[in-house]
């Protein structure tokens, strides 16, 4: 069992690994009204002596000795990390069904855990992370709005926090921008290349336009395609009649933070 590639590490809050995990069930969760809470189980766990003496350890023991935090790090098929989910208290563990030298952990879950119908795109991303522009143009809104999401919360996706000096020009290739989740992705990878991030709102585009996070501005941006964009973009941030469409908004904040936009 030990040649099975591990899908999933637990840590704690200083990022120190608690367990190597083979696989987890109920990580992927449908949408659901009820109140009843929802709990993953993280399957073939070899475990850091750290978590066996919480688990093995009286009550007192745990309370002398807290686990403040559990997050579920999901990696790749090469082993990088990916994202990380929190995790909630562990209800319960016991022998591996995978195998019997592992152990099995049960814990409440939910708080920020993947959709069930996006699940396609994070095998997409476990399989191989993005080579090439616009792999996300394939998916629907709710499947670019996920790939959003895992570019948007993988604190993994930059090296260092590296800008580029002030001058550049970007190209952003606006032939797929037909809702908000595209432009961010566009413009994520016209910034920092396949599967790049620079932004997922527009707090956090004008965030990055500060600097720190692949582009330091004055900078021209390229805007091919531009028109798919304008047509389809028309959302107000506002319900007033007069309230500039986000298209417009966009263009406003590139202008106030010194970004140079060629529309074509």
């Amino acid at each position: 069992m030990d040649s099975v590639q591990p899908k999933f590490l637990l840590v704690d809050e200083d990022d120190q690994i608690l367990g190597v995990c083979l696989d987890a069930e109920g990580v992927f969760v449908e949408p659901t009204e009820s109140d009843e809470d929802l709990t993953v189980e993280i399957l073939g766990c070899s475990l850091a002596q750290r978590l066996r003496d919480y688990l093995e350890g009286s009550k007192r023991y745990r309370q002398r000795n807290p686990l403040d935090s559990l997050w579920l790090r999901m990696l790749d098929m090469a082993g990088e990390p990916l994202v990380d989910f929190w995790a909630g208290e562990i209800l319960e563990w016991r022998p591996s069904r995978l195998d019997p030298e592992r152990v099995d952990i049960v814990a409440l879950w939910g708080l920020d855990s993947p959709s069930a119908g996006a699940r396609d795109v994070w095998e997409r991303w476990r399989s191989a992370r993005p080579d090439q522009l616009n792999q996300w143009a394939v998916y629907g809104p709710e499947g670019r709005r996920e790939w959003l999401t895992i570019v948007g919360r993988s604190k993994f996706r930059r090296a260092g926090g590296l800008d580029r000096l002030p001058g550049c020009v970007y190209h952003l290739d606006g032939t797929h921008v037909t809702d908000e989740a595209a432009f961010y992705l566009a413009i994520g990878e016209a910034i920092n290349g396949p599967g790049g991030y620079f932004g997922w709102n527009l707090a956090a585009l004008d965030d990055c336009l500060r600097g720190r996070f692949g582009a330091r501005t004055p900078f021209t941006l390229v805007w091919s395609d531009s028109q798919v964009a304008r047509r389809s973009l028309t959302r107000a941030s506002e319900e007033a009649d007069d309230a500039p469409a986000f298209f417009e908004i966009v263009q406003t904040i590139f202008g106030e933070r010194d970004v140079d936009v060629v529309l074509r």
